[in-house]
């Protein structure tokens, strides 16, 4: 079974590893609400992109917590993630769910 998180449109799915040609980001916002300005952020890992702009990946070496400030605080065991945004279905096209 496939670990999995999720927090608000945000859902971490555990991978074996990062892919090639990614590079770690120096930030730890996973994605800003456009709405809100609210963040989801990662405590205690480090975020990876590169490749399609929307793909990213987390690797926590420890236990990491997945943050927001109008979500629960998940922990997250320690791995590889790949992160992937919640789509919203539009008959023409999909988009990225806006927070």
């Amino acid at each position: 079974m496939v670990k999995m998180y999720r927090q608000g449109d945000v859902l971490l799915k555990k991978i074996e590893k990062i892919p090639k040609g990614v590079e770690p980001k120096e930030d730890d916002i996973i994605l800003k609400g456009e709405a809100t300005g609210h963040a989801h952020r990662i405590e205690n890992g480090t975020i990876y992109t590169g490749g399609w702009p929307e793909v990213m990946y987390l690797e926590a070496e420890a236990e990491a917590a997945l943050v927001h400030e109008e979500h629960n605080t998940i922990p997250i065991e320690a791995g590889v993630y790949e992160v992937i945004r919640q789509r919203e279905y539009n008959p023409r096209r999909s988009r990225f769910v806006e927070d």
